[in-house]
């Protein structure tokens, strides 16, 4: 138990290195050289700075974060791009919120934190096996390590002493938040009362056609009347040059080198977990030395199964090709389960990566074509360098996507924060490695009829489409009033426009067959009671007349099972989203200065 402690030890500070970042990284000095001014500025919030280097070891900080999350090393420059983001965000929060103590009075005192510390354990003492019972955190256990001196007490306190003000900051901006009792009901019912209609209808799309003419005033006058639907956001178009990184047949030869290398120390009496944790690729490796349990046919990508099935308990076979890469696949076991033949495996899994003088070579190029191109131009450079210039359309700001790039946060955040013409730095992507430039800025505005014409034109065909489609159902209002069923008045219908549909159970807020999701049907249907027929209701789809079969009845113990749950979470939900607007309140009365562009961040 003692090593299980001492282990715990190793790994808990790395944790409080990551959890107790504000105590690291906000501490600045109060002494700063009034000939730094504002150059080194990367940032203010009312009045606080953020100098470059505290912006990078703040930076350091989440990357080392980031690595013991994802057990990466090496990030993409959009995951570097999000990480700086991320610290802006911290920055932003962590003045704001400590602004709001000071004006609140909040403090946190000794006898709070040993409090805390006893009743309320941080996850990663719930998470580790040193302070679990069969897989379950067990409080004897982590109270009797209390008096510990391998665990780091002190940090452990440290982090507490920065949480509870945060905590009580919190309480006290949603502590008059309320779940009312009605309110858990109808959370309930939404959820588990379920009903099963029959309905008559026809949809929107069987009167729509090109034979509903639209005048050139009728277009006119919904353009003028909806201009502002028409508002368009700033789009930019980028022009790019890729440096592809391509794998060779070479590259797939060092890989299936490895594997006979592998298999040699195998066949000497290493052990294939100690090689999986040494060579394997596979992510989950760390956690399970290579072995994936028991699985049956079906659960695996077929080259790997097919190979597992056929090789008998203790044989080695391999290298497998899937489209994960090249698997050296042990089997361990075989069973019968329920019927089923189960086996189960580990595997070695390597990938074939671009040999490492190509993968240089190709950056290097990138690189100095973005130098030349920062001095010559960006088409004149790739024209003299025979390099392929592609183009993006135009794309507005939201989002990480790019069209014929992908998603990639950094080069979304130099478009837009960029020139006209501006060339990037180089930036990776998933297959080498892109220089960029500005090729077009079309700012925010209405965007021109002639541009929106079509659309429009769309949206008066609906509508009138959607009138024909009232007045159709209209006529089957004396039937269906007098009782004739449904299913007859659709087979007496000689155009076939009219459909008749019988669901099975759905909640309120779930989707029906043949209609999808909607309010005002669903609405509708659960207003009925079981035998009754609506009134023609109109949605996004078309027009219906519903008859309600049956509804499932309110059952109170199984509401009484669950109140005290649902209680939780809508207060919970309902806490959060009055934090949340209050946050974004508190952010929008700030005086931000964002000098990120600066420095290229």
């Amino acid at each position: 138990m003692m090593t299980k402690f001492r282990e715990f030890s190793k790994a808990f500070i790395i944790f409080v290195g990551l959890a107790f970042i504000a105590l690291m990284i906000f501490q600045w000095g109060a002494d700063y050289n009034s000939r730094s001014k504002r150059k080194d500025v990367v940032g203010e919030v009312n009045g606080q700075k953020l100098r470059y280097s505290q912006f990078d070891k703040m930076f350091q900080q989440v990357y080392k974060e980031e690595s013991a999350r994802t057990g990466k090393t090496n990030f993409t420059d959009d995951d570097l791009h999000k990480m700086r983001d991320q610290v802006w965000e911290r920055f932003i929060q962590r003045v704001l919120f400590n602004e709001e103590m000071k004006r609140l009075g909040i403090t946190v005192s000794d006898s709070e934190i040993v409090y805390q510390i006893y009743n309320y354990p941080l996850q990663d003492f719930r998470q580790h096996p040193a302070f679990q019972t069969n897989g379950v955190f067990d409080m004897k256990k982590y109270r009797a390590a209390l008096g510990n001196p391998n665990i780091p007490w002190m940090q452990v306190e440290e982090i507490y002493r920065e949480q509870i003000p945060y905590i009580k900051l919190q309480n006290i901006i949603t502590n008059t938040v309320r779940v009312s009792d009605e309110e858990v009901k109808d959370a309930f019912m939404k959820a588990n009362i379920k009903a099963k209609v029959e309905y008559l209808g026809a949809s929107i799309f069987e009167f729509i056609s090109d034979s509903l003419k639209v005048s050139d005033e009728e277009i006119q006058k919904y353009y003028d009347t909806h201009k502002d639907e028409f508002v368009q956001e700033e789009r930019r178009a980028l022009s790019y040059v890729k440096f592809p990184v391509k794998t060779t047949k070479q590259d797939t030869l060092e890989v299936l080198k490895e594997f006979e290398n592998i298999k040699k120390r195998l066949a000497n009496g290493e052990k294939f977990s100690d090689l999986a944790l040494e060579y394997s690729e596979d992510p989950s490796v760390k956690k399970n030395k290579g072995e994936l349990g028991y699985f049956s046919k079906g659960d695996m990508v077929k080259p790997f199964e097919e190979a597992a099935f056929k090789a008998k308990v203790g044989e080695v076979v391999g290298p497998i090709k899937t489209r994960y890469g090249f698997h050296l696949i042990k089997v361990e076991d075989k069973k019968r389960e329920n019927g089923k033949l189960k086996v189960k495996v580990s595997h070695i899994l390597m990938k074939v990566h671009p040999a490492p003088s190509h993968v240089e070579a190709q950056e290097t190029k990138a690189r100095l074509f973005s130098e030349d191109a920062k001095s010559h131009g960006f088409t004149e450079q790739a024209k003299t360098n025979g390099y392929q210039v592609k183009t993006t359309p135009l794309f507005t700001k939201e989002g990480d996507f790019i069209p014929g790039i992908g998603n990639h946060a950094a080069i979304k955040a130099f478009a837009f924060a960029s020139n006209l013409n501006d060339v990037s730095k180089v930036y990776h992507v998933d297959d080498g490695y892109i220089v960029v430039t500005v090729s077009k800025i079309e700012p925010k505005g209405y965007r021109p009829l002639k541009s929106v014409k079509q659309v429009i034109i769309n949206r008066i065909r609906l509508e009138k489409a959607k009138e024909l489609d009232k007045a159709f159902m209209e006529k089957f209002s004396d039937q269906v009033k007098s009782g004739v069923p449904f299913k007859k008045i659709a087979e007496s219908d000689p155009t076939k426009k009219l459909h008749y549909n019988k669901t099975g159970f759905f909640t309120i807020n779930g989707n029906v067959p043949g209609i999808g999701y909607s309010v005002e049907f669903n609405a509708a249907a659960f207003a009925l009671q079981p035998g009754q027929v609506s009134d023609l209701v109109g949605t996004d789809r078309g027009y219906y007349y519903i008859k309600l079969l049956e509804k499932t009845k309110f059952d109170s113990a199984a509401f009484n099972a669950q109140k005290d749950r649902i209680r939780a979470q809508l207060l919970n939900e309902k806490r959060n989203q009055v934090f949340t607007s209050w946050y974004e309140s508190l952010k929008k009365k700030a005086d931000i200065v964002d000098n990120r562009k600066m420095f290229n961040l």
